[in-house]
């Protein structure tokens, strides 16, 4: 199965050194969240950049419907593998999920960054969370999901995706360009296996951001993966669920990111 794999090149030849960096998105789109502008910026500093879409997204073969978790890992994996077993991998939402899951078995991540990520215990909490304090936004997804991004409407997508500052334009151009998700992950989202801890002596560095105006997936959620991979927490005031794409947000969490892996030696 082919799968489309995204690919920036620095302006310059990169370090030797340096590890490419590896992006996974999250549900309902697919490797062009990526592309519209962590991949140049990235780039720019130096570091060769690739994001893959998940079976069924984007560019890729495949389809979504039965889609599991155990499949977008092996997705990722097959992605690891093509740009030659090493990466710095950054996923997001359910694809930090899918990060989390390739960390036990994946000795070529040099590190890891989870952005606004589903945690190893899933979205049971996030859910609920949702359908109390934004039920707007709750069945606004129930219709992207059932019948396609078609039918949502973008002053709620804003609400769940972006800060209140992002032009309306922003938010009308990127609508159309997200999808439906696997109607099997989405069950399986709500209670997934527990990733598997990489051993300590093999461990990469591990940075969990997200913002505290999350309305997908909450603080909590955050303090949760930290906790559960004994990893560094960047929680940014302010910052909504969509950080590579919201206006104001992508590059202060771009930055962030570089200043991470540097301070890491990467």
């Amino acid at each position: 199965m082919k799968l489309e794999l995204l690919y920036c090149r620095p302006p310059s030849p990169a370090v030797a050194a340096r590890p490419p960096v590896l992006f996974v998105h999250g549900s309902y789109c697919g490797a062009w969240v990526w592309a519209e502008r962590f991949m140049p910026y990235f780039a720019e500093a130096g570091y060769a950049s690739h994001a893959v879409s998940l079976r069924g997204h984007g560019g890729s073969q495949g389809h979504y419907s039965f889609a599991s978790l155990d499949d977008y890992v092996t997705d990722v994996r097959s992605a690891i593998d093509h740009i030659g077993g090493r990466c710095i991998l950054v996923g997001h939402s359910m694809g930090g999920l899918v990060a989390q899951h390739c960390l036990a078995d994946c000795p070529g991540i040099e590190a890891a960054v989870l952005m606004s990520s589903v945690p190893p215990s899933g979205l049971a909490a996030s859910a609920l969370y949702l359908s109390v304090f934004s039920p707007d936004v709750w069945m606004q997804l129930a219709l992207l999901q059932s019948l396609g991004p078609a039918t949502v409407k973008g002053e709620v997508i804003r609400k769940a995706l972006f800060s209140p500052d992002t032009p309306t334009e922003t938010v009308a151009h990127l609508l159309p360009r997200f999808q439906m998700e696997s109607h099997r992950i989405c069950a399986e989202l709500l209670n997934p296996p527990r990733p598997r801890l990489p051993r300590p002596a093999g461990r990469p560095p591990i940075l969990v951001m997200g913002g505290d105006r999350d309305v997908l997936l909450p603080s909590f959620g955050l303090y949760e993966t930290a906790t559960y991979f004994d990893a560094e927490l960047d929680i940014l005031s302010g910052a909504p669920h969509g950080l590579m794409l919201d206006t104001s947000w992508w590059q202060p969490v771009a930055d962030r990111t570089l200043s991470w892996l540097e301070r890491k030696g990467l």
